[in-house]
């Protein structure tokens, strides 16, 4: 798909390799984004263990497989945390990078369902999450859709805007916004007709909700960012980066 783009069409996205995409950089936002998967990873076995009311089927096979690639991120970001792994493995950092953000942009959702089901919330409460949870996967492809085409519409080259300038994206920013206003605007009409529930409960979940979706959608906007860093360092010789002198 990509194939026919030469080393120019990407001048601007090396020009970010070099500023917010630099190893060093990459390291340092994939520690962050181990402590939040810890923390979620955490709040689920927690819930899983100690709560009498998490008791769905599924979460006996979520959770291991979570754990366990949790432990292997955890040791593949302390191995690119040194300055020198780095840059000699940079390329294999930027997949591992690619993976560990989309991961991550669904952890979130741990929260939700975790207290959804602690707290014995009403079926379309995890109506609203799952709906929420697989529109970023369509806003993920809406994403990649849109890094491709930048980069045939030359956005990439010396003196483009890249892919993160929304001043000419407003329709593609305002897609999430607008589902989440739909959904938070159901889920409040939902919310003042019910009398069978706590509101303080049903706010305390649609707030878990709120921050798993920020969350998701946050780094699905930006993952087609790095997908194409992986593409290039794969690619292309000049995207590899020497480590500077101290």
């Amino acid at each position: 798909m990509l194939k026919k783009y030469k080393e120019q069409d990407f001048k601007k996205l090396k020009e970010i390799s070099l500023d917010r995409l630099f190893p060093t950089s990459i390291s340092v936002g994939l520690m962050g984004l181990l402590i939040f998967s810890g923390a979620m990873n955490g709040f689920l076995l927690y819930g899983v263990l100690y709560s009498p009311y998490v008791n769905n089927p599924i979460w006996d096979t979520i959770l291991p497989i979570s754990i366990v690639i949790f432990i292997v991120q955890t040791i593949i970001t302390i191995f690119f945390f040194n300055n020198k792994r780095a840059f000699s493995y940079q390329y294999f950092q930027s997949i591992f990078a690619t993976f560990v953000i989309l991961k991550v942009s669904t952890e979130g959702y741990y929260m939700f369902f975790v207290i959804y089901e602690d707290k014995f919330a009403p079926t379309y409460v995890a109506q609203i999450g799952i709906a929420t949870f697989l529109g970023g996967f369509i806003f993920l492809i809406i994403s990649i859709i849109r890094a491709i085409k930048r980069v045939k519409d030359g956005h990439f080259r010396e003196g483009g805007k890249g892919i993160l300038n929304f001043s000419e994206s407003k329709s593609y920013v305002s897609l999430p916004i607008i589902f989440g206003i739909t959904m938070i605007g159901g889920a409040i009409s939902r919310l003042l007709s019910s009398s069978d529930y706590a509101v303080s409960t049903l706010i305390e979940l649609y707030f878990a909700l709120f921050l798993a979706a920020v969350i998701q959608y946050a780094l699905v906007l930006v993952w087609p960012e790095f997908l194409l860093l992986a593409y290039c360092k794969s690619k292309f010789k000049s995207f590899e980066i020497e480590q500077p002198e101290l």
